[in-house]
């Protein structure tokens, strides 16, 4: 048996309560088990368990005693989630299929290990756990930081309902029937000079055309600079997870917190907390702000909320998974 203590909060109060459940149960089962006698598919679905920020799948499973936090949704967007926790749940079962002895072409790639010719230094690292990064989903080929794309807020035009936009780059070019809503927010596809290509994301008018940057000094389109939070795309938030692997997992690293460990055998107190915060951050202040975070406790925190949108990938899950046994937490 396992136990949950799941963490609440509303209206300014916060509580917890326990939950007993067998080992290797799904999300899914402790979220009826929650609910049970009375809850229906809508009510389980209506909320999400989130644990350090990252919603858990319901088809991920309880090994050991933890901790997580109580999310409601709402019907539309539980049921929205629940059906890609669905469509994911598949690519998850072959994820397990590693410890089982997969065929090599599923297989994922492994961290290295760290060459060296001592033979000592050979046994000490193999001591320590060694992360498996998951495979990188369709569409998330790329390693490392992916600049985003520049995009560019429409300013201008608030007193004729939006700005002209025509058809090619010249300003004797067709002009198109339907202006550029004040508010838009659009990407940049070329910028030659004062004329923007551009594609729209948001607001009302044309799909793409082209426009000017101002008209008689008036500033027409200003740049929009994306976010943390926004430039996270899926093969970034993979990329990250990896760099943090790597670093987390060199021997030095985990020979400190293994000695950290050993020397507060609970992991508590401040003393400990903070030691242990200060060698995450040995790592984490590298590869952060190579992905827009700081490198800080906050640019960690800011970093954790980025991954929201992500949490139903069984990728970002398993490499959590994976970074979680690492750090010993």
């Amino acid at each position: 048996m396992v136990v949950v203590t799941v963490q609440f909060c509303a209206e300014g109060q916060r509580w917890q309560r326990d939950f007993e459940i067998e080992a290797d149960v799904t999300i899914r089962a402790l979220k009826e088990s929650m609910l049970n006698p009375d809850g229906g598919e809508e009510d389980i679905d209506a909320f999400e368990l989130r644990m350090r920020g990252r919603r858990v799948p319901d088809f991920e499973k309880v090994s050991q005693d933890c901790a997580l936090d109580f999310e409601y949704l709402g019907a539309l967007e539980g049921a929205r989630k629940a059906r890609l926790d669905r469509q994911d749940e598949a690519r998850w079962d072959v994820l397990q299929l590693p410890q089982q002895e997969p065929p090599e072409r599923i297989r994922p790639r492994s961290v290295p290990a760290k060459k060296s010719d001592s033979s000592t230094a050979r046994s000490e690292a193999d001591e320590f756990f060694r992360p498996t990064p998951a495979p990188r989903p369709a569409g998330a080929a790329r390693k490392g930081p992916t600049p985003p794309a520049k995009r560019w807020e429409v300013v201008g035009g608030s007193d004729k309902g939006g700005i002209l936009v025509r058809e090619g780059q010249s300003t004797t070019s067709k002009q198109l029937a339907d202006r550029l809503s004040t508010g838009a927010l659009v990407e940049e596809l070329d910028l030659r000079g004062e004329r923007l290509q551009f594609k729209r994301l948001t607001g009302t008018g044309p799909e793409i055309g082209w426009v000017s940057l101002s008209v008689s000094g008036k500033e027409l389109v200003r740049p929009k600079h994306a976010s943390p939070e926004e430039m996270l795309t899926l093969d970034c938030a993979l990329s990250l997870q990896e760099e943090l692997m790597e670093g987390f997992g060199k021997p030095e690293f985990q020979r400190t917190l293994a000695q950290l460990v050993r020397a507060h055998p609970t992991k508590a107190g401040a003393e400990f907390l903070r030691k242990r915060t200060e060698l995450f951050l040995s790592v984490q202040s590298v590869v952060l702000p190579r992905y827009g975070f700081e490198g800080s406790p906050k640019g960690v925190v800011q970093m954790m909320a980025a991954y929201a949108p992500h949490g139903h990938c069984p990728e970002v899950g398993w490499n959590n998974d994976q970074l979680n046994k690492l750090l010993q937490m």
